[in-house]
Protein backbone atom coordinates (compact mmCIF):
# COMPACT_ATOMS: atom_id res chain seq x y z
CA UNK A 1 0.00 0.00 0.00
CA UNK A 2 2.73 2.33 0.79
CA UNK A 3 4.00 1.54 -2.34
CA UNK A 4 1.35 2.67 -4.31
CA UNK A 5 1.19 6.00 -1.89
CA UNK A 6 4.98 6.54 -2.65
CA UNK A 7 4.07 6.88 -6.38
CA UNK A 8 4.34 3.11 -7.86
CA UNK A 9 0.18 3.66 -8.91
CA UNK A 10 1.71 7.22 -11.00
CA UNK A 11 4.11 4.98 -12.32
CA UNK A 12 1.79 2.33 -13.48
CA UNK A 13 -0.97 4.71 -14.32
CA UNK A 14 1.47 6.31 -16.79
CA UNK A 15 2.94 3.25 -18.20
CA UNK A 16 0.11 0.68 -19.04
CA UNK A 17 2.71 -2.05 -20.39
CA UNK A 18 4.22 -1.72 -16.78
CA UNK A 19 1.26 -2.53 -15.70
CA UNK A 20 0.40 -5.47 -17.62
CA UNK A 21 3.23 -6.91 -17.08
CA UNK A 22 3.32 -6.63 -13.46
CA UNK A 23 -0.71 -8.51 -13.71
CA UNK A 24 0.52 -11.44 -15.64
CA UNK A 25 3.70 -11.29 -12.94
CA UNK A 26 0.93 -11.39 -10.56
CA UNK A 27 -1.06 -13.99 -11.96
CA UNK A 28 1.74 -16.55 -12.47
CA UNK A 29 2.88 -16.54 -8.80
CA UNK A 30 -0.48 -17.17 -7.73
CA UNK A 31 -0.61 -19.75 -9.98
CA UNK A 32 3.12 -21.05 -8.42
CA UNK A 33 1.67 -20.68 -5.47
CA UNK A 34 -1.65 -23.09 -5.94
CA UNK A 35 0.79 -25.64 -7.56
CA UNK A 36 2.93 -25.56 -4.56
CA UNK A 37 -0.44 -26.35 -2.37
CA UNK A 38 -1.34 -28.96 -4.66
CA UNK A 39 2.15 -30.76 -4.91
CA UNK A 40 2.01 -30.65 -0.71
CA UNK A 41 2.01 -33.74 0.98
CA UNK A 42 -0.63 -34.71 4.15
CA UNK A 43 0.21 -37.46 5.94
CA UNK A 44 -2.46 -39.32 8.06
CA UNK A 45 0.06 -39.29 10.85
CA UNK A 46 -1.61 -36.21 13.07
CA UNK A 47 1.35 -36.44 15.67
CA UNK A 48 3.67 -35.05 12.80
CA UNK A 49 5.46 -31.87 13.34
CA UNK A 50 5.66 -30.22 10.12
CA UNK A 51 9.18 -28.16 9.76
CA UNK A 52 8.80 -24.29 11.36
CA UNK A 53 9.38 -21.73 8.50
CA UNK A 54 10.50 -18.50 10.17
CA UNK A 55 7.51 -15.66 10.41
CA UNK A 56 10.09 -13.28 7.83
CA UNK A 57 9.08 -16.24 5.39
CA UNK A 58 5.35 -15.59 5.78
CA UNK A 59 5.70 -11.95 6.12
CA UNK A 60 7.76 -11.87 2.46
CA UNK A 61 5.20 -14.21 0.61
CA UNK A 62 2.24 -11.87 2.30
CA UNK A 63 3.96 -8.75 1.09
CA UNK A 64 5.08 -10.01 -2.53
CA UNK A 65 1.68 -11.63 -3.40
CA UNK A 66 0.17 -7.64 -2.03
CA UNK A 67 2.84 -5.54 -4.06
CA UNK A 68 1.89 -7.73 -7.07
CA UNK A 69 -1.84 -7.06 -6.74
CA UNK A 70 -3.20 -4.91 -9.36
CA UNK A 71 -6.27 -4.24 -7.43
CA UNK A 72 -4.06 -2.62 -4.73
CA UNK A 73 -2.96 -0.40 -7.35
CA UNK A 74 -6.01 0.24 -8.76
CA UNK A 75 -8.05 1.14 -5.58
CA UNK A 76 -5.10 3.72 -4.95
CA UNK A 77 -4.99 5.20 -7.93
CA UNK A 78 -8.64 5.56 -8.45
CA UNK A 79 -9.99 5.85 -4.80
CA UNK A 80 -7.66 7.25 -2.92
CA UNK A 81 -7.26 10.99 -4.38
CA UNK A 82 -10.64 11.39 -3.86
CA UNK A 83 -10.10 11.97 -0.15
CA UNK A 84 -6.68 13.82 -0.86
CA UNK A 85 -6.69 17.88 -1.17
CA UNK A 86 -3.97 19.01 -3.93
CA UNK A 87 -2.73 21.89 -0.94
CA UNK A 88 -3.04 18.90 2.15
CA UNK A 89 0.39 18.96 4.31
CA UNK A 90 2.98 16.41 4.51
CA UNK A 91 1.60 15.82 8.23
CA UNK A 92 -2.00 14.76 6.97
CA UNK A 93 -0.61 12.54 3.89
CA UNK A 94 0.99 10.52 6.57
CA UNK A 95 -1.51 10.30 8.52
CA UNK A 96 -3.97 8.93 6.32
CA UNK A 97 -1.19 6.33 4.80
CA UNK A 98 -0.44 5.01 8.64
CA UNK A 99 -4.39 4.98 9.43
CA UNK A 100 -4.90 2.73 6.10
CA UNK A 101 -2.14 0.94 7.09
CA UNK A 102 -3.24 0.32 10.85
CA UNK A 103 -6.88 -0.95 9.48
CA UNK A 104 -5.20 -2.87 6.82
CA UNK A 105 -2.84 -4.67 9.57
CA UNK A 106 -5.55 -5.00 11.74
CA UNK A 107 -8.02 -6.78 9.55
CA UNK A 108 -5.18 -9.49 8.35
CA UNK A 109 -4.08 -9.61 11.78
CA UNK A 110 -8.13 -10.87 12.70
CA UNK A 111 -7.77 -13.28 9.26
CA UNK A 112 -4.75 -14.32 10.23
CA UNK A 113 -5.94 -15.46 13.37
CA UNK A 114 -9.31 -17.03 12.03
CA UNK A 115 -7.05 -19.02 9.78
CA UNK A 116 -5.12 -20.15 12.21
CA UNK A 117 -7.84 -20.99 14.42
CA UNK A 118 -9.09 -23.01 11.62
CA UNK A 119 -5.64 -24.97 10.85
CA UNK A 120 -5.42 -26.39 14.40
CA UNK A 121 -9.13 -27.78 14.82
CA UNK A 122 -8.43 -29.17 11.22
CA UNK A 123 -5.13 -30.81 12.00
CA UNK A 124 -6.60 -33.57 13.99
CA UNK A 125 -8.39 -34.75 10.17
CA UNK A 126 -5.67 -35.55 7.57
CA UNK A 127 -8.90 -35.98 5.20
CA UNK A 128 -10.07 -32.40 5.69
CA UNK A 129 -6.77 -30.65 5.80
CA UNK A 130 -6.00 -32.35 2.63
CA UNK A 131 -9.00 -31.34 1.16
CA UNK A 132 -8.84 -28.01 2.67
CA UNK A 133 -5.07 -27.75 1.08
CA UNK A 134 -6.66 -29.00 -2.23
CA UNK A 135 -9.34 -26.37 -2.24
CA UNK A 136 -6.93 -23.35 -1.45
CA UNK A 137 -3.46 -24.37 -4.34
CA UNK A 138 -7.34 -24.64 -6.85
CA UNK A 139 -8.55 -21.09 -5.38
CA UNK A 140 -4.97 -19.60 -6.18
CA UNK A 141 -4.47 -21.03 -9.69
CA UNK A 142 -8.46 -20.07 -10.34
CA UNK A 143 -7.29 -16.66 -9.33
CA UNK A 144 -3.94 -16.49 -11.14
CA UNK A 145 -5.76 -17.75 -14.15
CA UNK A 146 -8.68 -15.19 -13.95
CA UNK A 147 -6.13 -11.92 -13.60
CA UNK A 148 -4.63 -13.53 -16.52
CA UNK A 149 -7.56 -13.34 -18.76
CA UNK A 150 -9.02 -10.07 -17.44
CA UNK A 151 -5.76 -8.90 -18.61
CA UNK A 152 -6.18 -8.95 -21.72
Amino acid sequence: MIAALAGLAAIMQQNPLLFELLQYFGAAYLCWLGIGLLRTKITSDSNNQEPKKAASLYLKQAFFVSITNPKVILFFVAFFPLFLRPNASTTTLVAMIVHVTIISLLYQTLLVLLGNSLALKLKAFPFARRIATRLAGIALIAFGIKLAINNR
